[in-house]
């Protein structure tokens, strides 16, 4: 397989959330046409790196016809916690094999350091943080394919991912059903096979097509998980008599932190591999489920959320971290060939930068369903016309912060204080693997045009500073 290349880099203007109306989808027999009889196999895009814009490879879609095939369960996995290290074919096998027979995004961003945030933009769409204190969740993706007949659940592995109200019940999400597995109330979220359970019992409760949102509770240390899944996959927990514990709540961890030695450290690193691999097995159990309940080969997504919190900031437990080295997270995406159909399924690295929010519109695409929604996300699936414009990761949960990627640039900006950090990205190796984000980089007017559109983006969209008011960060000053 070739390996798509591709980098997009927008500094053509300030962009606004629902513009580039040019980049919508065209109608349905062209977009799966397009979408699924692609040259067989081939993930390719123009290649770009450094300054400048660039465009995805543009595909005649003339004389290719709809091929017949029933509306095919759309399933996605997400993994709290789980990022692009923790994945390798010694680690997660299971994820491994899957990646190798999908779209892998190589290059792809969590919307915001919170989970809970990440998977609000995921199943949305859009750029909306989720302030502290407040629920709801705007409709997305299940809204859309609700409208095209689906029946739609969500099955989260921890209460955070179901943005439950005060008195317990699940919130307003766009799905047709919540589905809460047993032992969702547990500090740690829920066992993976509790999850696993609800999510395949209620699949199989009937044969129209369906849209399924699971989430796994963080494969992250301390955690009660560590106990049910070594169990479940016959091995013991790491040896270990020092400081920190099973089930440890985030405050103590983060109390305990700055006195942790290398042999703490090493211990915590040994108990996140177990959960990876526990979370590696319970996503097989799903992938396999959702293969056998119909003849119609399923849609499938895997991504991760945010990367494990071991260390972020020098730090343990949840500290966010808008550094964007810190919010890239694994993202694949297999759209099977249709039955009886000329094209093989999709496979190969795609390089574009791209975020989590254009995760729901490239489902779309491939689908062959024009959006009715005005979304932030586009679609990145190949085939379909990559938008220009900066990745943008935002939180206004416990600080009011963003982060804006363009090409192998990038600035966060933060209020309270007031300032923007700019980052460069790392050569990339040998082997064309994306580089590192690192800081040290002189201030560039690339950067300064970067940081004007961010604050700008900032204060049209409202995002504000924890306690209330939106930030004027226009002038804010460039830090070491």
């Amino acid at each position: 397989m070739h390996e798509g290349n591709t980098e997009e880099s927008a500094r053509t203007g300030e962009p606004a959330p629902h513009e580039d109306e040019a980049h919508r989808s065209p109608p349905r027999a062209l977009l799966v046409g397009s979408a699924l009889l692609l040259v067989a196999g081939t993930v390719a895009m123009a290649t770009h790196s450094g300054a400048g814009p660039s465009r995805a490879a543009g595909r005649s879609t003339a004389g290719l016809q709809e091929p017949e095939r029933a509306e095919p369960d759309v399933i996605i996995v997400a993994i709290d916690g789980l990022g692009v290290r923790d994945v390798s074919v010694e680690r997660t096998p299971s994820l491994a094999e899957f990646s190798a027979e999908s779209i892998a995004y190589r290059d792809a961003y969590a919307p915001s350091p919170w989970a809970s945030e990440a998977l609000y933009g995921m199943v949305t769409g859009r750029y909306q943080p989720v302030p502290a204190g407040e629920t709801g969740w705007a409709p997305g993706v299940a809204d859309e394919l609700q409208h095209e007949g689906y029946r739609t659940a969500a099955v989260p592995g921890h209460l955070r991912h179901a943005l439950v109200l005060a008195e317990g019940a699940p919130a307003s999400s766009g799905f047709g059903e919540v589905l809460l597995p047993a032992g969702i109330d547990d500090p740690a979220g829920a066992q993976g096979s509790a999850v696993v359970e609800a999510a395949l019992g209620w699949l199989e409760q009937s044969e129209r097509p369906a849209l399924l949102v699971v989430t796994l509770a963080d494969p992250r240390a301390p955690h009660d998980l560590y106990q049910g899944g070594s169990d479940e996959l016959d091995r013991p927990d790491p040896g270990y008599d020092g400081p920190m514990q099973s089930g440890m709540a985030h405050d103590d961890l983060l109390r305990v932190g700055p006195s942790l030695n290398a042999r703490d450290r090493a211990y915590l690193e040994a108990l996140h591999a177990t959960e990876v691999a526990a979370a590696d097995a319970f996503v097989q159990q799903l992938i396999d489920g959702a293969r056998a309940h119909r003849v119609e080969a399923p849609i499938i997504a895997i991504a991760g959320l945010r990367r494990s919190p071991l260390g972020e900031a020098g730090r343990f437990g949840l500290v966010p971290s808008m550094e964007p080295e810190d919010l890239r997270v694994p993202l694949w995406l297999q759209v099977p060939a249709p039955a009886g159909g000329a094209a093989e399924s999709l496979r190969g690295a795609v390089s574009a930068p791209v975020s989590l929010l254009d995760l729901g519109p490239s489902l779309l695409f491939a689908l062959g369903i024009e959006p009715r929604l005005d979304l932030d996300g586009r679609s990145v699936y190949p085939g379909s016309a990559v938008p220009e414009r900066p990745i943008r990761a935002v939180t206004s949960r416990g600080i009011c912060a963003a982060v804006g990627l363009d090409g192998d640039r990038a600035v966060i900006l933060a209020a309270g204080p007031a300032e923007a950090l700019v980052r460069s990205r790392e050569p990339r190796g040998a082997q064309g693997g994306q580089g590192r984000w690192v800081g040290g980089a002189e201030v560039t007017g690339a950067d300064s045009d970067l940081r004007l559109q961010l604050a700008r983006w900032i204060k049209r969209v409202g995002i504000r500073v924890p306690g209330g008011g939106v930030p004027n960060l226009e002038g804010a000053p460039f830090r070491p």
